[in-house]
């Protein structure tokens, strides 16, 4: 009986070790998964900020082809729609 006890223990020692590993691999994948998307809403953020600089330096440097771009597309979204 006594070996079966320690079987038993040996055992169970055995799967709270196995649960503890495999809770610890679970919080390691979550931290790698939050760093990666941190990572690339970083990146996506500096190209949309990026996008908008040229832009805005686009239409800084050419004002009146802008404002006649923006006229003709809201001339041609006003045909489309009707």
């Amino acid at each position: 009986m006594a070996t079966a006890k320690a079987t038993n223990i040996s055992s169970h020692e055995k799967l709270k070790k196995a649960y503890h590993l495999a809770g610890e691999a679970a919080h390691d994948t979550a931290d790698q998964v939050k760093s990666r998307a941190k990572s690339s809403a970083k990146a996506g953020r500096k190209r949309a900020e990026d996008a908008v600089e040229k832009a805005e330096d686009s239409i800084k440097k050419h004002p009146l082809i802008s404002v006649g771009c923006a006229f003709l597309a809201g001339w041609a979204i006003s045909k489309l729609m009707k």
